[in-house]
């Protein structure tokens, strides 16, 4: 099982810098409160959350 929390964990490490960078783009093209850049922002809360409770489940 640990494994396989091990494999969560770096999946979703991986998409949090992916959609980061996207959104850092997003907002210098289209701005900092462009309903893009504010819904990949949402996208980053929502992953960073994910990876919080598997955090803490293994302590």
């Amino acid at each position: 099982m640990k494994g396989y929390k091990n494999v969560i964990r770096q999946t979703l490490i991986i998409e949090i810098e992916i959609t980061r960078e996207i959104m850092i783009v997003t907002a210098l093209k289209e701005g900092f409160t462009s309903k893009n850049t504010i819904r990949l922002s949402k996208r980053i809360d929502h992953l960073l959350n994910e990876l919080d409770k598997i955090n803490k489940r293994d302590h």
